[in-house]
C-alpha cells in the first residue's frame, strides 16, 4: 500500500501553546452534507390536543451538518476545503449550497439530483420559560432519501471527484450510510487517494462489512461502529486495543482511532504502536457533532503531517470542548489553543476577545442562561469592587467585565492611570470567582461592548442614581434592566492611590530632614 507522503506545503511548526501553526491546506471532503435547522424557543404549557409540550419559536438557525459540518470545522481551523457530495433540486438544496459557499468552501463538487430530496435534520429544543433554563431537545425530524445513487448519478459524482483530488492535500470521508457514499464511490475515493499518495482518513457507518474502506490511511469508528464491525465487545483496554488492530491488519490500514466516549479515545497504528487518550472532563449539554469534529480535527492534522498520536490528542480535546456546547458548533485554532494553553485550566480562559465574546455568550444563551454585565478601570482592585462584582453576579448566571483599555483609562484618569496594564488587570479579574468573562474595549464609554454583549442586567454603582447609564436604552429596549450595585464606603482607587503617594512624600520628607 502507498504510504503517506510528506505535504511539503503543510509542514507542521510548533506553536508557542503546542497547537502547530499549519501553512495552507486544501482537503476534500466527501460525504452526506445535510441541512440542519434548529428552532430555538420557550416551553410554558402543555397542549391542549395531545399531552406535549408547546414549543414558542424565538429563533431559528440553519447550518451545514455532517459532512457540512465537517468542512466548516476545517474552514474555522483554516483549512481551504472543497465539497463532494450531493443535494437535491430544491430549496434546501439551494439554501445549503449557499450557505456553504459563504464559509468559503468549494462547492463545484456537489452535485444537484432531481430524483432524489436534499437531506434535512430539523430539530426543535426548548427551554423553561420562567427560567430561562434547562434547554433540551424536544424532538428531531428528518428529510431523507437513502436509496443508493443510481450508476449515471455515481458516474457524474467520480468524475467530480477526479477533478477536485487533483489540487488537494488529503481527503476525508464522512459516511453516514444515506445512499450517497456507495461502495463504487468509496472505491473511487480511496484509490484516488492511494494512487496521489495522500491519506484519506474515514469516519464510517455502522455496518458489519468494513471491507469498503480497506485501503483507506485511517478511520475513526466510535465505540459501537467498532463493536458491529469486530463483533467484539469494547469492554477493557484489552478489548479496545484487539478492535482496533484487527482493523489496521485486515483493512490494510496505517491507523485506527476508535473514539469510547466516555473513556476517551484509543489510537492502533500499524506496526503495533498503540495510544489510550483519556477523556478530559467536561460538563456534557450535548453530544451532537462531536465524530465530526474528531473527523475534522484528527483528519487535518493528520493530512498535515502530524503523528497520529498528537493529531488524536488535539481531536480528543477538541470533541471535548463541543459536547459542552448545545448543538453543532464549529471548533476555531483560537479555541484549541486556549484549551492547550498551560493556564486553560486556570482564570486565562476567561479573556476574550470581543469575538471570541461573541460566539461564547450565543453558546450561554443556548443553555437558558442570562448574561450579566459590568465595566469599569479596575485598577488597583479593592474591597470596594469585589462587593460590586459579587452583588453584579448574582443579578444573573453569567456575568461579563468590560475592563478599559490602557489607553481610554489614562483619557479618563489622566496621567500616571493606569497603574498596570490591561493584560494583568484582566488577569486579576479574572481570578475572580464571580467573573465569568473578562473583555477589553478601546473606547471610553462603553455604549458600543454593551451592544455586543446584549445583556439581560446591566450593573453600575449607587452612585449613578438618577443618571443615565451607558447602555441603559439599549438594554431597557431588549427587555432588560438596569441594576445599581450598593457603594462600600470609603473606597476607591484614586483615594487608594491619594494615600500611597501622601505616604510616600512623607517617608521622604521624614528620611531627608
Amino acid at each position: 500500500m502507498a504510504r503517506r507522503k510528506p505535504v511539503s506545503s503543510a509542514e507542521p511548526v510548533r506553536h508557542e501553546h503546542g497547537l502547530p501553526a499549519l501553512k495552507p491546506l486544501r482537503v476534500l471532503v466527501a460525504g452526506e452534507v445535510i441541512l440542519d435547522r434548529y428552532l430555538w424557543g420557550d416551553v410554558s404549557r402543555i397542549s391542549p390536543e395531545a399531552p406535549i409540550p408547546i414549543l414558542r419559536v424565538q429563533r431559528r438557525e440553519e447550518k451545514p451538518g455532517n459532512a457540512g459540518f465537517v468542512m466548516a470545522n476545517l474552514r474555522a481551523l483554516g483549512a481551504d476545503v472543497s465539497a463532494l457530495s450531493v443535494v437535491g433540486s430544491d430549496r434546501n438544496g439551494s439554501l445549503l449550497r449557499e450557505i456553504c459557499a459563504d464559509l468559503g468552501i468549494d462547492t463545484r463538487g456537489i452535485l444537484i439530483d432531481p430524483d432524489r430530496p436534499t437531506i434535512v435534520k430539523d430539530r426543535m429544543l426548548g427551554s423553561v420559560q420562567a427560567a430561562h433554563r434547562a434547554t433540551q431537545q424536544l424532538l428531531r425530524v428528518d428529510e431523507e432519501d437513502p436509496t443508493p445513487l443510481k450508476p449515471p448519478r455515481e458516474r457524474e459524482l467520480i468524475a467530480r471527484m477526479k477533478a477536485e483530488i487533483r489540487n488537494c492535500d488529503g481527503v476525508l470521508i464522512s459516511d453516514i450510510d444515506k445512499g450517497i457514499l456507495t461502495p463504487v464511490v468509496l472505491r473511487a475515493l480511496i484509490d484516488g487517494g492511494r494512487a496521489r499518495g495522500i491519506p484519506v482518513i474515514v469516519d464510517p457507518r455502522r455496518t458489519d462489512d468494513f471491507s469498503i474502506y480497506r485501503g483507506a490511511t485511517a478511520l475513526t469508528p466510535n465505540r459501537h461502529e467498532t463493536e458491529v464491525a469486530t463483533g467484539i465487545r469494547l469492554t477493557d483496554r484489552g478489548a479496545w486495543r484487539k478492535a482496533a488492530e484487527t482493523l489496521v491488519r485486515k483493512l490494510g490500514l496505517e491507523a485506527c482511532l476508535i473514539t469510547l466516549d466516555r473513556d476517551g479515545m484509543y489510537l492502533a497504528e500499524r506496526g503495533g504502536k498503540d495510544t489510550y487518550v483519556s477523556t478530559v472532563p467536561r460538563e456534557v449539554y450535548d453530544v451532537t457533532g462531536a465524530g465530526d469534529v474528531v473527523l475534522s480535527v484528527f483528519g487535518m492534522f493528520s493530512v498535515a503531517g502530524l503523528g497520529f498520536s498528537s493529531a488524536a490528542t488535539i481531536a480528543n480535546l477538541a470533541a471535548s470542548i463541543e459536547v459542552t456546547r448545545i448543538g453543532t458548533e464549529v471548533i476555531t485554532r483560537e479555541d484549541l489553543a486556549r484549551a492547550l494553553s498551560p493556564a486553560h485550566a486556570s482564570y486565562e480562559r476567561k479573556i476574550h476577545s470581543a469575538d471570541e465574546l461573541k460566539a461564547a455568550l450565543e453558546r450561554e444563551r443556548r443553555s437558558g442562561r442570562r448574561i450579566a454585565f459590568t465595566n469599569g478601570c479596575f485598577d488597583l482592585l479593592h474591597a470596594g469592587h469585589i462587593q460590586s462584582l459579587a452583588f453584579a453576579r448574582a443579578q444573573a448566571d453569567v456575568l461579563v467585565v468590560g475592563l478599559n483599555s490602557d489607553r481610554s483609562v489614562a483619557q479618563l484618569k489622566g496621567d500616571g492611570r493606569p497603574i498596570y496594564p490591561a493584560a494583568e488587570r484582566a488577569r486579576i479579574l479574572a481570578a475572580l470567582e464571580a467573573v465569568d468573562y473578562v473583555v477589553v474595549f478601546e473606547e471610553t464609554r462603553a455604549e458600543k461592548i454593551i451592544r455586543a454583549v446584549k445583556p439581560d442586567v446591566l450593573i453600575k454603582g449607587e452612585d449613578w442614581r438618577g443618571k443615565e447609564v451607558d447602555g441603559q436604552a439599549f438594554v431597557e429596549s431588549r427587555g432588560g434592566r438596569v441594576a445599581l450595585a450598593p457603594l462600600l464606603g470609603g473606597r476607591s482607587t484614586s483615594a487608594t492611590i491619594d494615600r500611597m503617594n501622601s505616604r510616600t512624600s512623607s517617608r521622604a520628607k521624614k528620611n531627608g530632614a
